[in-house]
């Protein structure tokens, strides 16, 4: 088995709880892989903290980081995998808003979003493969293209991580690695609430990685019978290959996904139905590192995305997107005595980026962006240095330049953020850590060149909008004695210049910089593990966020929240129950609405029949209450009580 990785779920004070979900694993072997130092208690694994502190464990490999080869040392950071999780999660989303200070967002479905400390939209950066993934999507960039079970180590980074990330990372990032299948694996698995089945196969070796799978489901209904537009068929893959060339290793990554008629869930529907027909992409990755420090990463990423409008007394609508995004990051890893410096060159460019939308058929068309272009190119440097056995720091600083154009117009902008950072080990059992950074964020080609009519409305672009900045101070605190582990952080993050809707006239809105937010939060987790067989984790989350010229709660803060969940190993099963509490949503931010107060219980099961095989029955929902997934004031419930059935099969 791989290592397992450190507690790092992080808390609030006001509502403390007890839990947060397994152990999390990091895959073996990866290439040219950070190692991040496992803390001896377990848990959601943290990769904060001095690589030199005595009371830090083993080494374990972490793939899953930003375009920078350097890991964050004092941000709040966390890496799962879905493979871990109790109740079988049905979807990317489902598994990181289990995090502390991770909240759903959007409008149901698996097009559903999610912000990160009240950071939302596209003040996230989303990287697949070390690729950042764009989207002109108004509600942010969704990951539901990702299918769960091909998922590797997920990293998620909370509070600007512009230095370490790239562009974009305002409020957190996340970074998704594809899981290596060193062996025959594969698995079927099938869920009751819309008949939702899923299969996938793997297989694979030292230097290749194969993974397919097939995921479908239908419309379901909420436990009050409320009929839900979550249909979806979705077909995956990932192909991977390495190699160890002299002293240079080679890997490279196809990552292909199609995914058709996709239910928006949301309450204006039957009445009012939007479907997205096509939903459609294709990353690829090659990346040479040589053991002295250096690496050069090339990629890309293909995709398009249609939706399909239905309401009554109109006719029906089209509005389709599509993008070829390129590029490409250089960088060396150095060291000099206590000091460790990482400096690199990344671009990003994306061609080929249309969008329409049409009336009646899609042959009757009207372009808002046609044949547009954006390069993005960035330079950092990132320095650890070991200044004692007790105390390690970091600094580090980006510049960006972006340059976009469509029909003849264009637009320019650049930015700076930095980074500084402590972690200091007073002793065996205590870790504080101290980080301060800044952020930025690029206005997208649709705020910028796009007017036309989207789901939402009349649209009108602005070429004018300058980039969102923000500023944040995370405190943080890890402590471990015998079997009992705890971590807190006290955060808080500023937010200028935020690019925000305005109506224009009735029906018709347009985006200016007008807006300035003020956010923070306390996130605390606790973690016992009496025997190796058993482990209680809990964790709570408090996020306050402001809109400093209405003084309205920001959209995308989640309610006060706290989790716990409990796994216990038997020699031949295994017991997992993951149990959460939102409070009452009660500081509705902009297009949202109050909403009750609510627990939500996933129960897990597996039964090792053999070495190879394993049976898992799965929960989710399991009290059947009704809820809205989220605070969009078009959310609709989520989905009913959902019994499910998986058996995995493995080759040891």
């Amino acid at each position: 088995m791989p290592q397992t990785l450190s507690c790092s779920v992080i808390a609030a004070a006001l509502a403390f709880a007890v839990a947060a979900p397994s152990s999390v694993h990091a895959d073996e072997g990866e290439p040219n892989s950070e190692t991040a130092e496992a803390r001896k208690y377990s848990g959601r694994g943290s990769v904060g903290g001095s690589s030199e502190s005595p009371w830090l464990g083993e080494a374990v490999n972490v793939t899953a980081k930003g375009t920078a080869a350097d890991v964050p040392s004092a941000l709040a950071t966390n890496i799962v995998e879905w493979q871990d999780e109790a109740g079988s999660p049905s979807d990317f989303q489902d598994l990181v808003t289990r995090l502390p200070g991770i909240g759903a967002t959007g409008q149901n479905g698996i097009f559903e979003t999610f912000s990160i400390r009240g950071s939302g939209g596209n003040g996230i950066l989303v990287l697949v493969g070390g690729m950042p993934v764009t989207a002109q999507r108004r509600a942010g960039v969704p990951v539901s293209f990702v299918e769960p079970s091909l998922l590797g180590a997920i990293s998620v980074t909370r509070g600007p991580a512009t230095v370490h990330f790239g562009p974009g990372a305002l409020g957190g990032a996340i970074s998704i690695e594809p899981r290596w299948f060193d062996s025959a694996t594969a698995a079927a698995s099938y869920a009751s609430s819309g008949d939702e089945y899923s299969l996938m196969g793997g297989y694979g070796s030292e230097s290749f990685s194969v993974g397919v799978s097939r995921h479908q489901a239908g419309d379901s209904q909420a436990a009050n019978g409320t009929p839900l537009n979550t249909s979806f068929e979705r077909d995956s893959a990932s192909l991977q290959y390495r190699t160890r060339i002299g002293d240079f290793d080679l890997d490279a990554l196809l990552l292909p996904s199609r995914t058709e008629n996709i239910g928006k869930s949301n309450s204006r529907f039957p009445a009012r139905d939007t479907t997205y027909p096509k939903d459609e992409h294709t990353l690829g990755r090659l990346r040479l590192s040589h053991d002295n420090g250096f690496e050069v990463s090339l990629h890309g990423h293909d995709q398009s995305l249609l939706t399909y409008n239905q309401r009554p007394g109109s006719v029906d609508t089209f509005a389709f997107i599509e993008s070829r995004d390129m590029g490409g990051t250089l960088q060396q890893v150095f060291d000099v005595g206590d000091f460790s410096h990482n400096i690199g060159l990344e671009f990003l460019g994306r061609r080929n980026v249309n969008g329409f939308d049409a009336r009646r058929t899609l042959s009757n068309r009207t372009y808002s962006l046609r044949d547009a272009s954006e390069d993005n190119w960035s330079l950092f440097a990132l320095s650890d240095w070991q200044a004692s056995e007790e105390l390690s720091t970091e600094i580090g600083i980006r510049h960006s330049w972006q340059k976009q154009q469509q029909s003849g117009a264009d637009s320019s902008d650049s930015d700076t953020a930095v980074t500084a950072g402590m972690a200091w080990t007073p002793n065996d059992s205590s870790l504080w850590t101290l980080n301060l950074s800044t952020g930025y964020r690029f206005a997208t080609l649709e705020e910028r060149f796009f007017t036309g009519v989207t789901p939402q409305g009349e649209i009108v672009g602005n070429p004018n909008l300058g980039a969102e900045h923000s500023f944040g101070v995370d405190l943080g605190y890890a402590w471990h004695a015998g079997d009992w582990g705890a971590e807190v952080h006290v955060w808080r993050t500023d937010v200028d210049d935020l690019i925000q809707l305005f109506a224009i006239a009735p029906g018709v809105n347009g985006y200016t910089n007008i807006g300035r937010g003020k956010l923070h939060g306390v996130e605390a987790a606790l973690t016992w593990t009496p025997t190796a067989d058993f482990t209680l984790r809990g964790s709570s989350t408090l996020v306050r966020s402001k809109d400093m010229l209405t003084g309205d709660p920001l959209y995308g803060s989640p309610p006060l929240t706290a989790t716990l969940e409990a796994r216990y190993d038997f020699s031949r099963f295994t017991l997992g129950a993951f149990y959460s509490h939102r409070w009452r949503m009660n500081r509705p931010g902009f297009e949202e609405v109050e909403r009750a107060s609510v627990d939500v219980l996933d129960l897990d099961l597996r039964f090792h029949v053999n070495p190879s095989v394993d049976v898992q029955l799965f929960v989710r929902n399991a009290l059947n209450e009704d809820y809205y997934a989220t605070a969009d004031e078009l959310s609709t419930f989520a989905q009913e009580r959902s019994v499910g059935l998986s058996v995995i099969w493995t080759v040891h």
